[in-house]
Order: C-alpha cells, then structure tokens, then sequence
C-alpha cells in the first residue's frame, strides 16, 4: 500500500501576514499603544487594494507589495476580493454579521473615470463620490452620514470641517461592522465588578463577565502568555484573547508578536474546560492610516504630483490621497459583540474539575476576530 509524504502546514495566507505587519506598524505609535486600540487588517487592506485597481506605475508597485497582493493581475486580485466579501461580509440574522465599507471621495474639480465606479461597484460594493472640498461644514456632514449609515448608527464623527483644507484632493476613509453572538453566552447574573490593573499604581474596578465551558485553551512559552478562543455562533470567527502571564507584560507581548502572525498563536490552543473571566468593554478607534501603510512601503500614493491614479481621473492627475481614516466601533458583553444583553441566559450546573483551566482577563491583553483566512479586528485593552 503506497503511503503519503508527510502533512504539511497550510501556508499563511497573506491577510493574516498583512494583519501581523499592520498591527507591527501601528504599534509604532506611542500615543496609540498608551491607549486602548482597535484597527481593522482587513478593512484597511480592502480599502487600499480599491485605490491599487486605479493606480500605475510605481503606485501600483508599492501597494502591490505593501498590501502583500501578490502577482495576479488587477482582475484577478478585485475577483478575488469580491469572493471574500460576499463570503463572510454579510447581514444575517443568525451567525456573524459584517458590513466592510469603504468610501473614496475626489474634489469636484475633476471628473471621474468612466470605468472606475463600474469595477468599484462590481468588486469591492462601493463607489467613488465628488466632494465640494471648500465647502467644509457640506463635506463633513456627508462622509459622516455615509459612515453612520454603513455601521447602523454605531460609528458617528469621523471628520470634523479642520479635515477640509485647500490641499484636499482625495479622502479615503473606512470602518466594519461586525455583529455576533457567542456560541456559549456568558450567563448576565455572574457578572460582578472586579479590579483591572492598570499600572503598579493604579487598578479600575468594571465589570467582569465569567462563565465555565468547554473552549479552546493553551499556553506559550515564546510568548510568556495564556491564549483562549471564544467563538461565535454559527460561524468561524472566534475571538482570540491572549494575556501575558506578567500583569504588566503588554508591551513585551506586543513585540513578541512582530514574529508571529494570529494563525500560529492559535494554533497553540487546544479544547480544555476552562474557567473564564472577561470585561465587558467597549472601544472606539479613529486611526490616520497614512502613517502606517507609510511604514509599510506605500508612500507615493500620499505625494502630491507623485502619486499615479489613473484609472481614478477621466484626465491625468497626479493628485495624492490627502487623507485616509479608519474609524470603529467594537462592543464586548455577555451576548456577543455589538448586540443586546440577552437576560434569558441561564445559569448552568457545572462539575467539579481539577483539571479546569483558569484564565482571568484582569490586566491589559490583546484581542483578535479573526478566522485563519482573515482579522477583521486586532488591537489591545489596557484600561476601562
């Protein structure tokens, strides 16, 4: 009987390397790591591989590379996108619900392509708007209802009328909407207030969710960190907690994980009865994405009389995307994310077990939505 070689390890598809490299960069920031953060791998990415449809040359080049895109050619890149969107990006009422939007907004000073919008809205289920950029109060007024919109009132005031400056060319903003409930909710009547180290000096008292089930668990070395996966219903997202050993160990967790992207850290995680104790918290996050995508490679897009969008213009102009803003939302509770409380949770029996695994989310830890495809959120909690 003939035998096969031996197993190989899928290898890591690019989103989750992407994701690995945004979140390196981002970190970058100290004025972000100080603070709570959430960003999307996933929404940036798709956001600025609608820019590379339109661009040339060595705009094109940049973010091909930056975006990790690959070698496929720009119709091959766009089906591809699209198949991932009508995948997982959908509004359903049972399972995850996501919504990824993207907005390109242009100065009317100049006309369209023909053929962008078409691609735009075939690909990537959006569309290239004209904006009157001197009008300040008018624009603001209608990215921030756009973006109201597409997140169902979760995410307001992405842009204030300083956004709007005589350089204004091309804005590009984006956000997700991510919706589900746990598979096993925590039950409402165990959530009791408790401590949350902040520093050595400081701790903050919120409430923490805490429920006992069957999860995946595990524990790295490399890391000095406890991981657990808590995944949502009737789908195969899951979200990925992982929470040095040390109280105040974030920052090197954070730099530990430059070298390794999410698909390898859960992958150290294996079925336990566990123990768990969460807060419930909420997160909004407004990132510049110039600055990052910069650290990644992608920077002619941002120069003025550089950057190549050809198949943005109907005539050649080499105006730069002047602005780029992601803004999100993300709730955590004892339902899910983004969702009602659901007080019709029970308490269950629970047996004794000695071999229960414990983990208490009471210090700063990094969390993640994700599949092993694709993170729609990464990003840390580190104070209520």
């Amino acid at each position: 009987m003939a035998h096969g070689g031996p197993l190989l390890t899928p290898p890591t598809p690019n989103q989750i390397l992407f994701a690995r490299n945004f979140l390196r960069v981002v970190n970058k920031n100290e004025e972000l790591r100080a603070q709570n953060l959430l960003i999307s791998p996933a929404g940036a990415r798709s956001a600025l591989t609608l820019v590379f449809m339109a661009a040339g040359g060595k705009t094109a080049s940049e973010l091909r590379s930056g975006l990790m895109l690959g070698p496929a050619k720009k119709m091959a890149i766009a089906k591809q996108h699209a198949e991932s969107i009508s995948k997982d990006c959908v509004c359903n009422e049972k399972g995850a619900s996501i919504r990824l939007a993207t907005g390109l907004y242009i100065t009317n000073e100049q006309d369209l392509h023909p053929n962008f919008n078409s691609q735009a809205g075939e690909f990537f289920n959006t569309r290239a708007d004209t904006l009157n950029f001197l009008d300040a109060v008018g624009s603001m007024h209608q990215v921030n209802s756009w973006l109201q919109r597409q997140t169902f009132n979760t995410v307001h005031k992405l842009l204030t009328p300083d956004a709007f400056t005589l350089e204004s060319r091309i804005f590009l903003v984006n956000t997700v909407y991510f919706r589900a409930k746990w598979t096993k909710r925590f039950p409402e009547k165990n959530t009791m207030l408790g401590d949350f180290t902040i520093s050595a000096e400081q701790k903050m008292q919120l409430p923490m969710m805490r429920q006992i089930g069957e999860f995946r668990f595990g524990e790295s070395k490399k890391l000095n960190s406890r991981i657990l996966q808590l995944p949502f219903e009737e789908s195969d997202l899951s979200l990925l907690l992982i929470l040095p050993l040390e109280e105040l160990g974030i920052s090197e967790l954070e730099s530990k994980l430059e070298k390794f992207d999410l698909n390898e850290v859960a992958q150290k995680s294996v079925m336990h009865d566990v123990d768990v104790t969460l807060p419930r918290f909420k997160i909004e996050c407004d990132v510049d994405l110039k600055e990052p995508l910069k650290k990644l490679g992608v920077k002619r897009i941002f120069k003025n009389g550089v950057a190549d969008l050809k198949g943005l213009f109907a005539k050649k102009a080499p105006h730069p995307i002047t602005e780029a803003r992601q803004k999100l939302s993300l709730s955590i509770n004892e339902a899910g994310c983004t969702t009602n409380i659901d007080e019709s949770t029970k308490n269950r029996f629970v047996k004794a077990n000695p071999e229960r695994k414990v983990f208490v989310a009471d210090h700063p830890f990094v969390f993640a939505i994700r599949n092993n495809k694709i993170v729609y959120f990464v990003g840390h909690f580190v104070r209520p």
